[in-house]
């Protein structure tokens, strides 16, 4: 079921219109796109909801408490702030050239979810998962007997809940221990918490 959603997430470019990403201030991006065949957009709102900013703000069971991520999951993956998600959305994962992979575990995904992004929770990446390589040909890796060629891999910006947790950077190190070349990763270290601090809108699951 994974796999299938995952490769439907990377065809959505086929007829699609190209996106439209403007700022209507000198700080403010807005972005508008087509996903799945339904035009969606980024915008900052004025008020912030700050019951769903709390919501981001949990515990993380990697650390069995809160903690504070790193600012870099790996020496040689780049971390992005929000235009680069805005604008990595709009270009990249409405044309089915990229992947936003949202790594939290899927209960945690229904208090929102950044819009076009896909849910890839760090245990399907264990090695013992027997649909792990097809989750990594779903991102465009090749399989050749027995092996995972990345040579065609999607670029992938990954993020979680935020600074409090490490989701995504465990994540990130996964796909690094698996081959993904870390030139093709990107790492969103602000996650749900900082997105909806800047009044970001979001997606939930009856959107």
């Amino acid at each position: 079921m994974l796999s299938r959603n995952l490769a439907a997430a990377m065809a959505v470019g086929a007829g699609l219109s190209a996106s439209l990403i403007a700022q209507s201030a000198p700080d403010v991006m807005e972005a508008a796109f087509f996903f799945n065949g339904t035009e969606r957009s980024f915008e900052q709102r004025p008020d912030v909801d700050a019951t769903q900013v709390a919501s981001h703000h949990r515990p993380s069971a990697n650390c069995g408490a809160l903690c504070i991520a790193p600012l870099m999951a790996d020496a040689d993956v780049q971390t992005v702030g929000e235009r680069e998600v805005i604008s990595f959305v709009a270009d990249q994962v409405a044309s089915g050239s990229g992947l936003l992979i949202d790594s939290r575990n899927a209960a945690d995904r229904t208090s929102g979810f950044i819009t076009a992004s896909v849910n890839v929770p760090g245990q399907l990446l264990l090695p013992e998962n027997p649909c792990l390589n097809d989750i990594m040909q779903a991102m465009g890796a090749r399989s050749f007997e027995g092996s995972l060629n990345f040579a065609d891999a999607l670029p992938l910006m990954v993020f979680d809940d935020g600074p409090s947790t490490t989701d995504a950077p465990n994540l990130i190190n996964s796909l690094l221990a698996l081959g993904y070349p870390a030139e093709k990763i990107s790492y969103y270290r602000g996650g749900m918490l900082v997105w909806t601090a800047l009044g970001l809108n979001t997606e939930d699951a009856t959107s």
